[in-house]
């Protein structure tokens, strides 16, 4: 019973927090019910009306970003049997973000960038499974390399950066995070890839459970480790390659997010997933409104509020040490 009121506490917020994400801005400032009205019968100026629906899309964008990084983040926790793993371990925030400055450093724009980014993080992907399957494509084989892989390409990112000049604006802009500049577009298709990667999470949910008990164990069960861990690390690359490609990086929720659910409704899969899925929604959207609100006028990066939350409640859910091995 406890784990429901949980959840429909969690709803309730989200809910809440897309409302004010409607009504806030630096255009002007709504109460919920005209957003509303503006936005479902056109009760207002062509402009309210516009700015209604960017604000819309934008908070769309939001809550698909929380959502694939929350789920995202469970699974690698559940897949590597470490409560402290996050997406990015794979080497992809890296990889996506050294594509995403050599196409601005050749003087690419818009789509290109995005494209530029999502394949640097499928290769960075690649390159961790290939090097880890010589090691047997185990837990720890997955960590080291990309963990390894990851040091290189920041190196590498770190050069990219002094050597960009004049466009180091732009570039700084997307490396810390931002869903300001998230159009109808990228918003559906970063809505439709999500959603399709959560719902092939949901159909292996079952194998993902049986890990629960350990790999000897789920392998007695019928389960194959091995392409389980391949077939859902490689959602989880494209998933977070495609978010990372529209907002940038975005850091903690994926951390985050999995612990706040464990903490709250225990360490059912069924239950973490529905759990993490609106934590991480609300972790994103609710920094993104945070953004507007302490921004005055200016876009401030994404991941430093994300960080600002997400960082005393790891400290204070890594103290209730008890927690640290429910996975």
């Amino acid at each position: 019973m406890r784990h429901l009121l949980y959840l429909l506490f969690f709803l309730v917020l989200y809910i809440v927090l897309l409302l004010l994400s409607l009504s806030i801005g630096a255009y002007r400032v709504y109460t919920p019910f005209e957003a509303i009205t503006i936005l479902l019968w056109g009760d207002g100026s062509h402009v309210d009306r516009a700015v209604v629906e960017l604000r819309l899309w934008r908070s769309i964008a939001a809550t698909m970003v929380g959502v694939g990084l929350a789920v995202s983040g469970l699974i690698i926790q559940r897949l590597l049997g470490n409560p402290m793993a996050d997406p990015y371990i794979l080497g992809i925030s890296p990889g996506a973000a050294l594509g995403y400055l050599s196409a601005l450093a050749l003087g690419l724009g818009y789509p290109v960038l995005y494209l530029a980014a999502f394949l640097g993080g499928l290769v960075a992907y690649a390159i961790v499974i290939s090097i880890a399957s010589i090691a047997g494509l185990t837990s720890l084989a997955l960590i080291v390399v990309g963990v390894a892989l990851s040091y290189a390409l920041s190196s590498l990112l770190v050069i990219a950066i002094f050597l960009l000049g004049p466009q180091l604006g732009l570039a700084t802009v997307w490396l810390f995070g931002t869903v300001a500049y998230t159009p109808k577009t990228e918003s559906t298709l970063l809505s439709v890839a999500v959603l399709a990667g959560l719902i092939l999470v949901t159909v292996n949910r079952g194998a993902l459970t049986a890990l629960l008990l350990g790999e000897e164990v789920s392998k007695a069960m019928g389960v194959n480790v091995e392409a389980l861990r391949l077939s859902m690390t490689a959602i989880v690359a494209f998933t977070v390659s495609l978010i990372t490609a529209v907002s940038g990086p975005v850091g903690f929720v994926g951390l985050t997010a999995p612990w706040i659910a464990r903490v709250t409704v225990g360490a059912s899969f069924n239950r973490l997933l529905v759990a993490s899925t609106i934590i991480g929604a609300i972790l994103v959207l609710g920094s993104d409104v945070v953004v507007r609100v302490v921004g005055g006028g200016r876009e401030l990066p994404l991941t430093a509020i994300t960080s600002l939350v997400g960082a005393p409640l790891l400290l204070y859910l890594s103290v209730r040490g008890r927690y640290a091995g429910r996975l």
